[in-house]
């Protein structure tokens, strides 16, 4: 079986030669690496010319066309079985394909998603948020979210690919979550969560909000017009809306005095409560399963303990704007956050 990686790049001279590092060092023979250049303006392709000798492919793009369109152009030149994607920030390990490779061999699997931790994991904030994307991937094969493939650790049968057309370049920020969708309506979709993959998270409040809102948006636009049928898409979103209007209600309330503050004040703790219970023992759990027991402060844990209603809150105001006044062009200029 072989294997094509994928790599969109857009002026990553800070991160890619880690990332070439690593892939130049796996384990596994029958593979090809593609660098898609997607037109950068700094010291990328230089960088990315010093690995050529190691059997690293670059592929320039003529015009910046964002992520879809990259890999796309680099499924043009891919001839493996099996098309591999992750980012140029982002670092394997040395069996990455050797793990991928026994759920192909598996009846009906078309692609395999994988697990992704902060590679920045020193940060607090971009190791808690490692910590809660572990979390709602699923610590075991069940994921609380409605998609097993992630852009930077995926592996998706060439053939299948090519059927649905390649990667959706309106798909701005989500193409993965949508060919996560497709695939999964006509074939079997494996997450495996002991493949892991190291990637930079946004360090900063800002950078968080940034991200969530922009992939909230995204997916509030995919779905524009029309009304998703997905459960599990409205689970997140339910429960942090009830959470913040409760919170909106006992403020709201508060001169009014405390038997009219009672009800909504006690059902947004109770559920403010119930996230904290859940998400710092859990949190623990998989720091120390991650072997990330250095991180277990209590500093990250105390920022566990608020960050998923900052996320949320910026997830779901995005969705609710994507879906309702969504346009491309306000999420369209930016490669990356």
């Amino acid at each position: 079986m072989k294997f094509s990686i994928l790599i969109p790049a857009y002026n990553e001279e800070q991160a890619i030669s880690s990332c070439l590092n690593s892939l130049t060092s796996l384990t596994y023979d029958n593979k090809e690496i593609f660098v898609i250049d997607d037109a950068s303006t700094d010291r990328t392709t230089q960088i990315v010319e010093r690995f050529l000798h190691n059997g690293v492919v670059l592929v320039r793009c003529e015009k910046n066309g964002g992520r879809a369109a990259a890999l796309n152009f680099g499924l043009q030149k891919a001839t493996g079985d099996v098309i591999i994607t992750t980012d140029a920030d982002t670092v394997v390990p040395a069996d990455w394909l050797q793990r991928f490779k026994p759920h192909f061999e598996e009846q009906g699997v078309v692609a395999v998603g994988g697990a992704y931790r902060a590679g920045n994991r020193d940060k607090t904030l971009a190791n808690a948020s490692s910590v809660l994307d572990y979390l709602l991937n699923g610590i075991g094969k069940k994921s609380l979210v409605p998609n097993k493939l992630s852009g930077v650790n995926s592996a998706i049968r060439r053939d299948a690919l090519v059927d649905l057309g390649g990667f959706n370049e309106n798909a701005w920020w989500c193409e993965d979550s949508e060919l996560g969708w497709k695939l999964s309506e006509r074939a079997r979709i494996v997450y495996d969560p002991s493949n892991v993959v190291s990637t930079q998270y946004p360090d900063t409040w800002s950078g968080i909000w940034r991200r969530k809102f922009y992939w909230g948006y995204a997916m509030g636009l995919k779905f524009h017009g029309q009304l998703p049928l997905n459960l599990r898409l409205w689970i997140r979103p339910v429960l942090f809306i009830v959470l913040f209007a409760c919170l909106f209600a006992s403020l709201a309330t508060i001169p009014y005095g405390m038997r009219v503050y009672f009800v909504p004040g006690s059902i947004f703790l109770l559920l403010l409560s119930i996230l904290t219970v859940v998400y710092v023992p859990l949190g623990i759990i998989v720091m120390a399963r991650m072997g990330d027991s250095t991180g277990i402060s209590l500093k990250t844990l105390a920022v566990l303990a608020v960050l998923p209603l900052v996320r949320e809150f910026a997830y779901v105001y995005g969705m609710w704007l994507g879906y309702y006044r969504g346009r491309l062009s306000s999420i369209r200029p930016s490669w990356k956050e």
